[in-house]
């Protein structure tokens, strides 16, 4: 169910960019130029701390590759729209799955709300990053 409500929201937030005059044109790199780079990160789960790097996807420009997300040491794939990054479903880790949203705040605040699935277990989680 929480996944058929994210793809909702991820539909609706794609479709209402699209109703903007450049939509025949791909994302704009500064677009994704706002998420790029070392953010610390304070995770609600059990009030721990870890680092994340965010980078630029090399095989498409409207997505970005988030290293060490949820403090596991893989790296998560997210889809950016606008101030949104959606983190579909996926494995993190071996028997570490997460989806969830982020937003931009602002150039030194980032906020995920997502789920982590390790083992069976299900977390929701709040996650701050701050550059």
């Amino acid at each position: 169910m929480k996944i058929l409500f994210r793809t909702l929201v991820f539909l609706i937030i794609i479709g209402v960019s699209s109703c903007t005059e450049d939509t025949d044109f791909p994302i704009d790199q500064d677009e994704l130029g706002k998420f790029i780079g070392s953010w610390s990160v304070s995770d609600n789960a059990l009030k721990i701390n870890y680092e994340v790097s965010i980078e630029r996807s090399s095989t498409n420009s409207s997505r970005i590759i988030l290293n060490n997300f949820a403090g596991s040491g893989d790296a998560a794939e997210g889809l950016v729209a606008g101030k949104s990054i959606v983190i579909s479903y996926q494995e993190v880790g071996q028997g570490w799955y997460v989806d969830g949203t982020g937003t931009y705040i602002s150039e030194s605040r980032l906020e995920f709300n997502y789920t982590l699935d390790i083992g069976g277990t299900e977390e929701n989680r709040r996650a701050v990053f701050t550059k």
